[in-house]
């Protein structure tokens, strides 16, 4: 598993795919070269691009019975930014998808096996329940913290905590009850972490206002996401 990496999932329903090879409009513009291509089953494509001697992994998933959900798994490394930008704007819908997963680019089975996954737990049908959660967090020290949640959205949560044990981080996607969906970013840190220097979480400003020249917000403790 030591090839096992972030992958983050763009939606792209109309970037042109042909002959195997996808087309995005911008391509010349960031000048990425594709130096390995493999397709795995009908709908999943593995593509291997690079730039400067860099190489970025890609998987393209599409959805056999509906043509406009075509998706690109994207690894999630310094080309990330420029690599994705390809595929923005010229009047394309694009966007991410809120599909994470970690995948071992060694490992073709296990690939296809952990994309189906995440894809198919990344939607809900009308009569199934959402991932409704709300996380009050302390006002000041001693506060009390609450996380109210549905069973669907304790279990999500669950095993995101087990993608963060044993990945680090990882981001789950949840809504509160007027269904404006929000991510959870969650962090795994060593016994060693230097707690001094990362924010208080208390949110009442009239009680605790915390040195902005000193605390570490917590985006900047994300490495592998760049927030």
């Amino acid at each position: 598993m030591a090839n096992e990496k972030l992958f983050t999932a763009i939606y792209i329903p109309e970037t042109p795919f042909v002959n195997g090879v996808l087309k995005p409009k911008k391509a010349k513009k960031y000048n990425f070269e594709l130096s390995g291509n493999k397709k795995m089953v009908s709908n999943l494509y593995h593509f291997i691009y690079k730039r400067d001697e860099k190489q970025i992994h890609c998987y393209y998933f599409e959805d056999l019975e509906d043509d406009l959900l075509r998706y690109l798994f994207v690894e999630n490394n310094d080309l990330y930014d420029d690599f994705v930008s390809q595929f923005r704007g010229g009047g394309q819908r694009y966007w991410e998808s809120g599909m994470d997963v970690y995948l071992d680019v060694d490992s073709p089975d296990e690939v296809f096996e952990h994309l189906n996954h995440v894809y198919n737990n990344s939607f809900y049908d009308e009569d199934e329940p959402m991932p409704l959660c709300h996380i009050f967090g302390q006002q000041m020290w001693h506060s009390n913290a609450y996380l109210i949640a549905n069973r669907t959205a304790l279990l999500e949560l669950k095993e995101a905590i087990d993608v963060a044990l044993k990945h680090d981080e990882t981001r789950l996607g949840l809504m509160p009850s007027d269904g404006e969906g929000y991510d959870l970013f969650i962090k795994c840190v060593e016994d060693n972490f230097e707690w001094e220097e990362l924010e208080m979480p208390y949110h009442d400003r009239e009680c605790y206002v915390p040195d902005e020249t000193v605390g570490l917000p917590p985006n900047k403790t994300f490495k592998k996401y760049k927030l």
